[in-house]
């Protein structure tokens, strides 16, 4: 099943943005409703581009998603922690042995209207992750009240090409081989709690 969307960006033009609802056979589209509107709104002109959406769907852990977009910014995912709740908001350090955090799990977050910030370092990049973090221990609780802590998560994903990308629900921004933290501030600013379940505590 394929469902055309369309909506006008918050832009000068109003030039009108298109998104197709569409599915894999890892996660369908069957008895599944888009996200409306999709792309979500922004809070000023889109920073990054709209990525066609997938379902939202909640999928036994160990499920394994072929994401239509790499890094994923939709789609079928695990529900763990209290509740329905996502991983917890922070800074997640490079893979390592013991950690396992596959997509299936943050996307959960992207789900609830966090943002995150994939990174792909395979030779380092300690200096950027510090820098990151720093920043993130100087943003506000939610804008949207729903949780007393905002809505930020990085995670290592080593099958993404770029060194570091940004996620929203239905928006990527890929940064390249450097980390622009002005670009990850104005990234967030426009699209945290813009998702289908943004509002909602977690």
């Amino acid at each position: 099943m394929l469902v055309t969307l369309g909506i006008l960006a918050a832009c000068g033009s109003n030039q009108g943005i298109t998104v197709n609802f569409v599915g894999n056979s890892t996660c369908n589209t069957a008895n599944q409703s888009p996200y409306s509107p999709s792309p979500p709104n922004t809070n000023s002109a889109p920073v990054g581009k709209p990525i066609d959406e997938m379902p939202h769907m909640h999928v036994a852990q160990g499920t394994v998603i072929t994401y239509n977009h790499n890094p994923p910014t939709s789609g079928c995912h695990y529900s763990l922690g209290v509740g329905t709740a996502p991983i917890p908001a922070g800074i997640y350090p490079p893979i390592q042995k013991n950690l396992a955090l596959t997509p299936e799990y943050w996307v959960h977050n992207l789900e609830h209207g966090y943002i995150v910030v994939s990174y792909n370092c395979p030779t380092g990049c300690d200096s950027q992750i510090q820098a990151l973090s720093t920043w993130y221990q100087t943003l506000p609780p939610d804008p949207g009240g729903g949780v007393a802590y905002a809505k930020f998560i990085a995670v290592p994903y080593a099958a993404q090409k770029e060194t570091w990308d940004v996620e929203s629900w239905d928006w990527f921004d890929p940064m390249g081989s450097t980390l622009s933290l002005n670009e990850v501030k104005k990234f967030y600013a426009n699209h945290v709690n813009q998702a289908p379940e943004g509002a909602t505590s977690a």
